[in-house]
């Protein structure tokens, strides 16, 4: 086989590759979203400059906004478990961050101040009035940033299972702004998004990360994460990418020196460094509180909720 025999097979065999890996991802994409599990019967949008963001809104009282972790497997749904019971005493707000979920998922990098800004438009314009909030995972660097800048949008706040300090004072650098790239690329960066977005990833996840006792992981949560992490098809990728550039870390340490709202942390007693991230917060802000759920993780709000709807009794 001469020369130009061998490059035509090679790109032949690199074009049928390309293309099968394409429809590969097309039909993954589908498939994750044909039985919309997401569906919220009292969903809402509100027309963000960003792109269109999904809320709801239930219940009657006081305001309280719940925001679910920053990742591309989160929506709302991650608050399934105690929406309804705060809805009886509370005007319950819940949302899919701008990239997750059922909201838009604009092709951009998604940074701490974008969700800042976010936040804050979203009490002004959507809520109209100073609200109690619900902060998981890395969003709580968000709710703390858009506490600090504008105060008087915001009462109480609860932070479950905040990143530590340090975490958050991660920087993207050279060799994160590379990886960023790498992942939005369109063929091979969407293969590897499905990969770390797959039913087997989701549950590994759960199992280690996520739940302290797997046995409570219930088939319902792998399956509304699966369809979170790929409404909108290949845009889901961009804020995966953002999240492990550390593109949406902040130094949150003057921000959280000078809010004077209350807060209160709560940590999974099986969180790794848990009593150290909350060390962490309270060398900053001696007036936290905080408390451990024992037996639990990442989620405490899924698998223990009945301890923290007992938690959101006393402090709001």
């Amino acid at each position: 086989m001469n020369k130009s025999k061998k490059l035509t097979s090679i790109a032949v065999l690199s074009t049928l590759t390309l293309t099968s890996a394409y429809v590969l991802n097309r039909s993954i994409f589908y498939l994750a979203c044909r039985n919309d599990r997401l569906y919220s019967p009292n969903g809402h949008i509100y027309n963000w400059r960003f792109g269109d963001i999904f809320y709801t809104k239930q219940g009657e009282g006081s305001p309280l906004l719940l925001i679910h972790d920053c990742s591309h497997l989160s929506s709302d749904k991650e608050f399934c478990t105690i929406t309804e019971t705060l809805a009886k005493h509370h005007t319950v707000y819940t949302l899919d961050l701008p990239g997750c979920g059922r909201s838009e998922k604009p092709k951009m990098t998604y940074t701490n101040f974008l969700y800042v800004q976010f936040l804050n438009d979203f009490v002004k314009n959507v809520i109209g009035s100073k609200t109690n909030v619900i902060a998981s995972g890395h969003s709580s660097s968000f709710a703390i940033m858009a506490c600090q800048m504008e105060p008087e949008l915001y009462r109480n706040l609860m932070l479950i299972n905040p990143p530590s300090i340090q975490r958050l004072n991660k920087m993207p650098t050279k060799r994160h702004k590379f990886l960023k790239y790498f992942l939005e690329l369109p063929i091979i960066g969407t293969m590897i998004y499905n990969i770390n977005s797959s039913i087997p990833a989701i549950k590994k996840q759960f199992s280690t990360q996520y739940f302290f006792n797997p046995k409570k992981v219930k088939a319902k949560y792998i399956g509304l994460c699966h369809e979170a992490s790929h409404r909108s098809g290949s845009a889901s990728k961009y804020v995966y990418a953002s999240i492990r550039s550390h593109f949406t870390n902040l130094n949150i340490t003057h921000g959280l020196k000078s809010i004077n709202n209350s807060i209160y942390v709560v940590m999974g007693a099986q969180e790794p460094h848990a009593q150290e991230t909350i060390n962490g917060y309270m060398e900053l802000n001696p007036a936290i509180e905080s408390s451990v759920v024992m037996n639990t993780k990442h989620l405490p709000h899924l698998e223990q909720p009945g301890s923290i709807l007992t938690i959101c009794d006393i402090f709001f």
